[in-house]
This record gives structure tokens, sequence and C-alpha cells, in this order.
């Protein structure tokens, strides 16, 4: 039931072209919309991916929490000095979400980042990616399994080893979690201000955390939301973020 006295968490949008009907929307995952709603105290947002036609820094005063979501879309290379292009690419949300990074922690608000989310962090804090890093000597595929069920396409693809007495590791109370894996892009240069949370067995950063930070921020690849009442480590992931969003709705409106 609704309650005025929710935590708001805020999500951004994709933009999402439907060019055989002529039409564009701005719209969020199912899955990160019911990952909200069933696996924290908080109620989504979605917010629409405008750019500077909208003042996000006065909107997100009015929020508890974030969620970055993952997207079928990549990041634009242009926002971390590289030049080879994999679509689909969502210039509205790169120039929307990449700006408004650095003040959501410079404000301590909750965030969550997951796969491009994940991803946006790190090129917002100057960090850089690889385009397609199944290319990489030495990496594996991460791609999403060839599959037109969802649990397929969603299940768990391989280990991550966490950071030994890391945040993450400290969450989770184990040193590996296993994960699905989807993305195409992953993390090259990993931004002088984040942490290292975990990898894949190849060496891909596959979680991060903000270096010196006393808020509640971590990032990580696959995607915990499929999972978020089922799975142990998702649960806790999502659980830590719910209490943490608790309580800077707490202190927001004493």
């Amino acid at each position: 039931m609704y309650s005025q006295n929710k935590p708001l968490i805020a999500v951004f949008a994709d933009v999402i072209e439907k060019a055989e009907l002529h039409r564009t929307y701005h719209a969020s995952g199912t899955n990160y919309i019911k990952a909200v709603a069933n696996a924290t105290s908080g109620i989504p947002v979605i917010l629409p991916a405008l750019g500077d036609l909208i003042d996000y820094r006065s909107i997100l005063t009015k929020f508890d929490g974030v969620l970055l979501t993952g997207s079928l879309s990549n990041v634009y290379p242009e926002f971390y000095s590289k030049d080879k292009i994999v679509e689909p690419i969502d210039i509205d949300r790169d120039k929307t979400v990449l700006p408004m990074i650095d003040y959501i922690f410079k404000k301590e608000i909750p965030m969550l980042a997951i796969c491009r989310g994940f991803q946006e962090v790190n090129v917002a804090l100057g960090g850089s990616l690889y385009a397609d890093i199944h290319e990489v000597p030495g990496r594996m595929d991460h791609r999403c399994p060839v599959s037109d069920d969802a649990e397929v396409q969603f299940s768990k693809q391989h280990e991550v080893y966490l950071t030994t007495n890391g945040k993450l590791e400290n969450l989770a109370g184990t040193p590996t979690i296993e994960v699905n894996s989807l993305h195409t892009q992953g993390i090259d240069q990993l931004a002088s201000d984040l942490v290292t949370e975990g990898v894949a067995k190849d060496d891909t950063i596959e979680a991060i955390s903000l270096k010196n930070y006393s808020g509640y921020f971590f990032g990580v690849q696959w995607h915990p939301e499929y999972s978020a009442t089922t799975d142990d480590f998702s649960k806790k992931l999502f659980e830590s973020f719910s209490l943490s969003v608790e309580k800077n709705s707490l202190e927001r409106i004493r």
C-alpha cells in the first residue's frame, strides 16, 4: 500500500526508440522497478532522460536513493575518450546521468549502480571502458547467453572473487559469489577514486566502491535485480541499499 512516508528512489530512464511506430519512450526495465518495490522499502520513481532541460540537482534533493540501471544500450565512447561505437547507444541517458554522478556522491545520496550504471560511474569519474570486452585477449565472453528464455539469459555464468576484507566481501560473508553476465562493455582503466571490490577469473572488474567515502555506494557489473528476492547475495545487496535509503530518508525529513 502507498505511503507518503516511504523513501523515494530515483531511477533514471532509458530513451527507447520504436522506429516502426515512429515513437520514442522514456522507460526503465521492469526487473529494476520490481526489485525496488519488492526488495527495498522504497518507491521507485522514473526520471526522464532530458539532459540539461531539467535541473536534476534540485530534483535529487527530494530523493532518498538512486538506482542506476543496466540497459541494452552502451555508453557513447566520446565520454571516455575512445572512438569505437557499439550499438545501440543512448546519448540522452549519457548526457543526463553522467553529470549527476559527482553530485550524488557529493550529497551522499545512497546509490546502487548496475551494469550500465556501473560503467557510467567509472566514466563519470574519469575511467574508461572496453567497447567489446570479449575481443580483449584473455577475456571471457561476458555477453548474454543466446536464448529466448529469461531464466537462461539471467542464469549464473561465472564466479566473482571478492576483494579480501573489502566492503562487498564483508557484506557477502564469503570470498566468492556466482553471478550472471549480460554485458558487452567493461572497465578498461578504473577511475582513480574507485576501489575494486571484485573481479572475474579473467581479471575483469566486476564490483566497485568509492574510495574514502562515508556514504553508501556499490557498483556491480552483473544483474542482481533479477534475483533480488531469491538469491542470497542479491538479497543482501538490496537489503543494505534499502537500509541506507531508509536512514537517509529519516535524516532528510528531520
